[in-house]
């Protein structure tokens, strides 16, 4: 005999077979429907829905393909079972990563098309020592639905952000030059310059970005080639760069004969994006050995951290020594991760109901920092918070440790002035998001209450 379940199809988009498999999807994840639970006779569900059996039958071939359950011949439909998580592990509010959504689904189905298309896999068995056409074609595509402007043979792969960090440093400077950065910086530009035997030079950040006056001292004195920015969302501040901040420091770099990397991988909600510097760049340049922005992004903070594609934008003048400093590390960016990502973000459903989600959390987030008086801003998936004295940020890391939720130290990113870091994406559903929020707030406002903030 079938579960009883009546699925509700108003609240999900595309043919109706989709939406019937996505409903089933919800109540699986929501435990609606029960692990080795039997699905609803195609006929009986059917008829309850107000589809034919032919609908029926695409959603739960479509939900067999995502792996959520499985047919037993002249048995039925049944929910699979899901490894149940250690209750020991912890809550992850130190991870800047997407809350997990469609995610799983859209993976499912690009794996599944990808199965289909045998002349196309065959193709990317082979080596590529460049970017094929149609993936450089399909990432133009979407870089201009996103209002970045650029031609495909300006684009490059690499597996990852961090790998295209390397590539432009490794490509565009010596051993004991100095390279400038912002001052409380991603940590992988320092383990990335170390590496290269690179000097780093620090410049100190404002609200608006940068501190302009000494930006142009220190490329003065110490005659940069390149500069790092994350000027869309700093982390791990939060601080986005204004406007004329963006062009000021294009302008200085061109007066310096210094390359910008543009690192636009941290997510913002589409509220908080701005027209990155590289739009900037171009549209000002008057030819390309002007222009001094080289763009970098990836999908790992945008959909998943798994998928590690990166690419970046570069003027035409650079593009063969970053290439030739890309091949140096890897003969090739694998074509089939490529492939995928195509398919990813061609896929309409590409961030679900997640901008939502992540509001949401971020509400709930600035709601707690009022609450606890604290200094606070937030942007994207993370939020940048002070303590007041005598609290300090350590105490409250190793207190929260103890409760088995993870969150961020200033320290981490060199910043001594009592600063907690929260990324509020992660696994876990929205009832436990809040949970582990309360437990958050309790712990700060029990510490803060305390005579002396010890652990």
């Amino acid at each position: 005999m079938g579960t009883i379940w009546v699925p509700t199809l108003e609240n999900y988009k595309g043919p109706l077979y989709v939406r019937l498999a996505e409903a089933a999807e919800d109540a699986i994840n929501s435990e609606l429907l029960l692990a080795n639970s039997k699905l609803p006779p195609q006929r009986q569900l059917a008829d309850i829905v107000g589809v034919t059996i032919g609908t029926v039958t695409r959603a739960y071939a479509l939900l067999e393909q995502r792996g959520y359950v499985f047919a037993k011949v002249g048995a039925g439909t049944f929910v699979k079972g899901r490894e149940v998580q250690s209750k020991s592990q912890a809550a992850n509010f130190a991870t800047c990563e997407q809350p997990l959504t469609n995610q799983t689904s859209i993976i499912s189905d690009a794996l599944s098309q990808l199965a289909k298309e045998p002349h196309n896999i065959s193709q990317l068995m082979q080596y590529h020592a460049d970017p094929l056409p149609q993936h450089q074609l399909k990432f133009s595509q979407w870089l201009h639905g996103r209002q970045i402007p650029q031609t495909c043979d300006q684009i490059v792969f690499s597996h990852g952000a961090q790998q295209g960090i390397f590539a432009v440093l490794n490509g565009l400077m010596n051993a004991g030059e100095t390279l400038l950065c912002e001052d409380n910086c991603y940590p992988g530009i320092k383990v990335a310059a170390q590496q290269l035997s690179l000097n780093i030079e620090k410049v100190s950040l404002t609200q608006d970005g940068l501190a302009l006056a000494e930006l142009k001292q220190k490329m003065i004195r110490y005659q940069p080639k390149v500069l790092y920015l994350t000027p869309n969302n700093q982390n791990p501040t939060c601080i986005q760069y204004s406007l004329q901040q963006r062009q000021a420091i294009i302008e200085l770099a061109r007066q310096y004969d210094v390359i910008i990397i543009e690192d636009d991988v941290n997510y913002s909600l589409p509220v908080e994006w701005h027209t990155p510097m590289w739009c900037l760049d171009q549209a000002s340049a008057q030819d390309e050995m002007q222009q001094k922005v080289v763009y970098l992004s990836s999908l790992s903070k945008l959909f998943c951290g798994g998928l590690r594609q990166g690419f970046l934008l570069c003027p035409l003048p650079l593009l063969a020594k970053i290439k030739q400093a890309l091949y140096s590390q890897c003969w090739m960016v694998s074509p089939l991760n490529t492939e995928l990502a195509c398919k990813i973000i061609g896929n309409k459903a590409f961030m679900g109901d997640r901008e939502q989600q992540i509001a949401n959390r971020q509400r709930l987030c600035i709601a707690m920092g009022e609450r606890l008086n604290l200094s606070q801003t937030w942007r994207g998936l993370n939020g940048w918070l002070q303590l007041s004295l005598p609290l300090k940020s350590h105490h409250v890391v190793a207190a929260l440790a103890a409760e088995g939720i993870l969150i961020r130290d200033g320290d981490d990113f060199d910043n001594r002035h009592n600063h907690i870091r929260l990324s509020i994406g992660g696994t876990c559903d929205e009832t436990e998001f809040k949970k582990q929020l309360a437990l958050i707030e309790s712990t700060i406002l029990k510490l803060s209450q305390s005579s002396y903030s010890f652990v």
